[in-house]
């Protein structure tokens, strides 16, 4: 078989052949109809209230956190208080069951961290994870990441016998490497319809045009990760491409407190009012966000 039949039998599969260069406007849009969200990583009590007093004081929305400090370091008290923020202000929390990206195990702690992050090696870890899941969930949070393939079919089957709302939603972290238009679409096929993906951080325009035509759901892209990229100016073209999509500032480093870390947010809010005004952000608590609940009300089980 050679490349032309690989491309064909690619084709017959439903995927494309290669990646799409010609970076078609994607006519995707979220349930609300807006292009885009905007997505922090604020990860203690104290982040949290600094970026959303941020938020209203310069009258900027954050539609996501994604909370990679791992539900094992927080009390409940600082669950509670991060959940009530999220809530009030219309924000989907999407928190890091157990450690999260925190190394905590020998091999996170080894050269290969960067391959292993957020794994979990051995079961006994698998079910703490799941546990502190579980323990997140009843107090409100109706977002987990997932780092590790073991706690996703643990918790795919607790959402859908009813053990997790039914509502809960799951997001497939960076972590895991998704890279290509067919990876998406294996991971979207095992998946409920309201998860979602964030692929790997660096991908180019036509890699992201090509993931577009195998899904309709939201993926995260990278606006900022860590003190190694920007793409402040290329976000109107990325939003165009991919929409509906979530636009994410994992920026950090020496010197990048919550602080600047949300200037930059807003910075690329503005770049898209002013170079893309046609394209709109969510508002807060859109159609399809895991909106924090009030752990006083019952929760919906399958």
């Amino acid at each position: 078989m050679r490349m032309e039949e690989v491309r064909n039998y690619m084709t017959a599969m439903g995927l494309p052949s290669r990646d799409d260069y010609s970076l078609p406007t994607s006519d995707q849009r979220f349930p609300d109809g807006a292009h885009f969200r905007m997505e922090e990583l604020p990860t203690t009590l104290d982040q949290y209230q600094r970026m959303f007093a941020m938020c209203d004081e310069h009258g900027f929305v954050v539609n996501r956190i994604s909370d990679v400090r791992g539900v094992m370091f927080d009390s409940d008290d600082e669950l509670r208080g991060k959940l009530e923020l999220a809530r009030r202000h219309g924000c989907e929390v999407i928190m890091g069951p157990g450690p999260g990206e925190w190394p905590f195990d020998i091999s996170q702690q080894a050269e290969i961290h960067q391959i292993v992050e957020g794994k979990l090696r051995g079961m006994d870890n698998v079910a703490s994870t799941v546990e502190s899941m579980l323990r997140a969930s009843e107090l409100g949070c109706r977002g987990f990441l997932m780092y590790d393939e073991g706690v996703l079919l643990i918790a795919l089957k607790m959402r859908r016998e009813g053990h997790l709302p039914s509502e809960t939603k799951f997001k497939i972290s960076s972590n895991v490497s998704v890279a290509n238009a067919a990876a998406v679409k294996f991971w979207f096929d095992l998946l409920d319809p309201q998860d979602e993906i964030n692929p790997v951080r660096d991908l180019t325009l036509p890699m992201m045009a090509a993931m577009r035509q195998v899904t309709h759901h939201a993926i995260d892209i990278h606006i900022f990760h860590r003190a190694a990229m920007s793409r402040i100016m290329e976000a109107p073209e990325i939003v165009r491409v991919a929409a509906p999509v979530y636009l994410k500032n994992s920026k950090s480093g020496p010197g990048v407190g919550v602080e600047e870390k949300t200037l930059q947010c807003f910075r690329v809010i503005e770049n898209m009012r002013r170079v893309c005004p046609e394209f709109r952000q969510s508002a807060k608590g859109a159609e399809g966000l895991a909106i924090p609940a009030d752990p006083r009300q019952p929760a919906t089980l399958s």
